[in-house]
């Protein structure tokens, strides 16, 4: 256990680091302090409400460089290391107060990889977001070079999970029923689940840092719940944890992990549809048009497609607010002339690539609103198995424009799922090899210097070379979305600009490069309609 500092000694602790060493206390260059003071305000706020310092890792550092290669922090992520402290410190001030001063870790180290010494694997090394280093009294903080959606999402949990490594670390007794010995006798079997999701679950739950991280999630904090009525291994293994933090500190009571539990109301899916109308879908289902184009989809592609009031919601990356329902018979012309559409639009896809994406679900929804924000599609290539969906309450079967617009998104999603199973190191659109495409000044919003967020981020790189539109400046994998898309659906104005913007052309050619190098990977036939019609595409991007 730690002993508290006071208010006004850590007061004094930080102004005589100030007057004595400038900003060196806090381990960052005073250039940086002075570009982005909102470090300083995260830091001071982090020592004083936490007795917690910032220091960033250095390569030669001798506490380390025995187990980890640090990778130091650049200046050009510093916006990402403000967003990665930001939602720590969130995550931080769910705890009771005092608890961290007494038994948290001193120092959050930061740097942009912490590269174990014992990697053997090839391709990009992969660093923890968090390692709970004792021996220092810290816990290193991995800050990513590129921060996407599941970035934070991800990295709050792992915090949790490495502040209880922390706290397991002071467990010295081998009878206790935190220890480890005692924790295996009490595992779940983890073989024998209905579902990968609840395999997940208990995987995760029989290690006690995993349990303790899905406790801090609301979601996963009710799914063990209702495992753990009917496996009493389950229920015991998290009363020990409560419990063992309950000896820590008191106010770990049953009222704090029912706030815990509780989901915030900006977390909250919320599904539109009105469940207690049995019959609300029943001249979609009875349409045979409609059923013929849905099975010809499933059989294509070896998914399912969820189309339905009252199926699953979509998984979304990130928590916050989700809104959706799915379509009923009043709106059955629009569904059925988008459900043609679709099938339309992915016909032509050759079985050799369907088949290696891995699709489960494909979902077909009215109303899509995450963030606040109408959703018209979405991919989700991290999931085990893939899964994309479209949102189309919008779509107007009348109007070109929007027809133009939905058969856009539908490749544009598509594309995201083949990216993400084709694209590989050294190969013609991965990497430096699309990026350094660009003008030699841009870099993609995401992740960069530029920052997410910046409002003037569009208006700044409003007459850029290269891009099919400006949401493909977000970040490389949607500049290529766009880019496939607008070829796929035969954009007449896109593909005239390739004849004046040799940069995009010269994405163009990437992008049917790597088609080519698919083509010859699978042995896919050149009288494939797919490539037919890339074929043509080359020829009209070669005029």
């Amino acid at each position: 256990m730690k002993t508290p500092t006071t208010c006004s000694s850590r007061m004094s602790r930080l102004h005589m680091s100030l007057v004595l060493f400038g900003w060196s206390h806090w381990a960052f260059a005073a250039e940086w302090i002075e570009e982005n003071p909102q470090f300083s305000v995260v830091a001071q706020r982090l020592y004083l409400d936490f007795d917690i310092e910032i220091k960033l890792a250095q390569s030669d550092d001798p506490l380390r460089a025995t187990t980890h290669n640090a990778s130091p922090l650049v200046p050009e992520h510093q916006e990402n290391a403000l967003q990665v402290l930001t939602w720590v410190e969130a995550e931080l001030r769910r705890y009771p107060a005092g608890f961290l001063q007494k038994h948290g870790a001193r120092n959050l180290v930061l740097a942009n990889a912490y590269i174990p010494k014992t990697w053997k694997g090839t391709g990009t090394p992969y660093s923890p977001a968090f390692i709970a280093e004792k021996k220092s009294d810290s816990i290193l903080v991995t800050v990513p070079s590129v921060i996407t959606p599941s970035t934070e999402i991800l990295g709050r949990g792992y915090l949790h999970q490495t502040l209880f490594a922390y706290l397991l670390a002071d467990v010295k007794f081998a009878d206790t029923p935190i220890a480890l010995e005692h924790w295996k006798t009490l595992a779940s079997d983890d073989l024998t689940p209905e579902t990968e999701s609840v395999k997940r679950l208990i995987t995760q739950s029989n290690l006690r840092d995993g349990l303790y991280k899905m406790l801090w999630d609301p979601y996963e904090s009710a799914e063990l719940n209702v495992l753990a009525k009917t496996d009493a291994n389950l229920k015991q293994r998290m009363e020990i944890v409560q419990s063992f933090l309950k000896t820590l500190d008191p106010q770990f009571d049953q009222a704090f992990w029912t706030t815990v539990a509780t989901i915030p109301e900006s977390q909250r899916i919320i599904c539109l549809n009105d469940l207690t109308e049995l019959h609300s879908a029943d001249q979609i289902k009875s349409d045979a048009e409609i059923q013929n184009d849905l099975h010809l989809i499933e059989k294509k592609w070896g998914l399912k497609v969820l189309w339905e009031p009252g199926s699953a919601a979509p998984p979304m990356p990130v928590r916050v607010r989700l809104e959706y329902s799915y379509c009923t018979d009043k709106k059955l012309s629009q569904f059925k002339e988008f459900i043609r559409m679709v099938r339309e639009e992915l016909e032509p896809s050759p079985a050799e690539i369907v088949t290696k994406l891995n699709v489960k679900n494909l979902y077909i929804l009215d109303v899509f609103t995450f963030r606040g924000a109408g959703v018209a599609g979405q991919g989700f290539s991290w999931l085990p198995q893939a899964a994309f969906a479209y949102g189309i309450s919008t779509f107007d079967s009348a109007k070109t424009a929007s027809k133009d617009f939905f058969r856009i998104t539908i490749h544009h999603e598509c594309f995201h799922l083949m990216d993400s199973r084709f694209s590989g190191e050294g190969g013609p659109i991965h990497g430096s090899n699309w990026d350094n495409l660009n003008e030699e000044n841009f870099l993609y919003k995401v992740g960069k210097t530029n920052a997410p967020n910046q409002r003037s981020f569009y208006a700044e790189n409003a007459n850029r070379l290269g891009f099919a539109e400006p949401y493909g400046m977000n970040i490389a994998t949607d500049d290529r979305a766009t880019l496939y898309a607008r070829l796929m659906s035969g954009d007449v104005e896109f593909l005239s600009r390739l004849r004046r913007d040799t940069i995009l052309k010269a994405k163009t050619e990437k992008l049917l490069e790597f088609f080519q190098v698919i083509q010859k990977d699978l042995d896919i036939s050149s009288s494939n309609r797919f490539y037919e019609k890339l074929e043509i595409i080359k020829t009209m991007v070669r005029e």
